[in-house]
């Protein structure tokens, strides 16, 4: 990591600075644990309480919180990345002794590529070049991993999946396991054998601990830009639309089709053979048992147009009020009926 000073980062994020200008940028942390010598963000009013730190790099002038710098920005998100880059760790390549790691001679690894030991790389594997492979990974035969992909320690990737460019899986993930596929007689379940592929596109990111499951026949496909948060499932044959983004422990279910730019909270439950149209936004702990036409925000299970269900909501909160006047009113007319009898 190269050093950066006030004056230095405020030309890179094209941003006015005030107070001392060479100052060191130190590896920032949270305003709330920020001293009289770290570095922090602070782009939310909320955060600006009395204090003192070193650099702030912020969107607003704090009115409470003093510094010995400030650089303001005008966009927080592409200042963010800018600086967390700067700070991010670098593995250079480097040489393991090979008797750790299983290199089948047909495999071929481009320059650059950094594979650390205790991982069995198997025949017909092409690594494309800056690509990093951390220990106890296993890599099957005829996968293709394309340039700087970067693949986590207690990786598991299954036969003929390929990998794009600019992808990165985090530790435990399964790509390439069976499609769950099975039909039923009276002797039991028999297993239907799964011969399809998965494809992921570049610039994907799969977090700790996902299950992405070959196809059937054909191919599961992640698109370009995906981002998976952890322990999220995706079964065989589905299809993930480009920039989609799914929050922790979701499932979706076989052969279901999913757009582009859609967003998914955590605990999503989403059935199989249907579509998410583009740009939907499924909340938290929703249940989508059909599908979801473009653009709209769903809840709830099963999952709903949000301002639709919380119309039913609040009148589900009337129902105790409601049953109590009908139960007056039942009695009124069953007194009504009893005098018109009498007469």
């Amino acid at each position: 990591m190269i050093p950066v000073k006030v004056r230095e980062l405020a030309e890179i994020l094209n941003a006015e600075f005030f107070g001392d200008s060479e100052i060191e940028i130190k590896k920032p942390v949270p305003p709330e644990e920020a001293g009289v010598e770290d570095t922090t963000f602070l782009f939310d009013p909320k955060f600006d309480k009395e204090g003192e730190t070193g650099v702030v790099i912020s969107t607003f002038k704090p009115q409470n919180l003093r510094s010995r710098a400030l650089i303001l920005v005008k966009e927080k998100d592409e200042a963010l990345v800018t600086v967390l880059k700067h700070f991010e760790r670098k593995r250079e390549p480097r040489k393991f002794p090979g008797i750790l790691t299983y290199l089948d001679t047909e495999a071929q690894l481009e320059e650059g590529v950094l594979v650390y030991p205790h991982t069995y790389i198997s025949r017909g594997v092409h690594i494309g070049k800056g690509s990093v492979i951390f220990p106890f990974v296993f890599i099957d035969e005829d996968v293709t991993i394309g340039r700087n992909v970067i693949i986590h320690p207690f990786v598991f990737v299954g036969y003929d999946v390929k990998i794009g460019d600019n992808v990165v899986i985090h530790s435990g993930s399964v790509i390439g396991a069976d499609g769950f596929g099975f039909y039923r007689t009276e002797k039991g379940y028999i297993k239907i054998p799964q011969i399809g592929n998965i494809e992921i596109e570049e610039d994907c990111e799969i977090g700790a601990n996902c299950t992405i499951d070959r196809a059937t026949i054909g191919t599961t496909r992640i698109r370009r830009g995906v981002k998976l948060d952890d322990q999220v499932h995706v079964a065989h044959n589905v299809e993930l639309g480009e920039h989609t983004v799914i929050a922790a422990q979701t499932g979706i279910a076989g052969s279901t089709k999913v757009g582009k730019w859609v967003m998914m909270g955590g605990q999503v439950g989403v059935s199989d053979h249907i579509e998410v149209g583009d740009n939907a936004i499924i909340l938290a702990k929703s249940g989508v048992s059909k599908s979801v036409p473009p653009g709209g925000i769903f809840s709830g299970y099963f999952a709903r147009d949000r301002r639709k269900l919380l119309k039913i909501m609040a009148l589900q909160d009337k129902l105790p009020e409601l049953f109590k006047r009908v139960k007056i009113l039942e009695e009124k007319l069953g007194k009504a009926e009893n005098n018109t009898k009498k007469d």
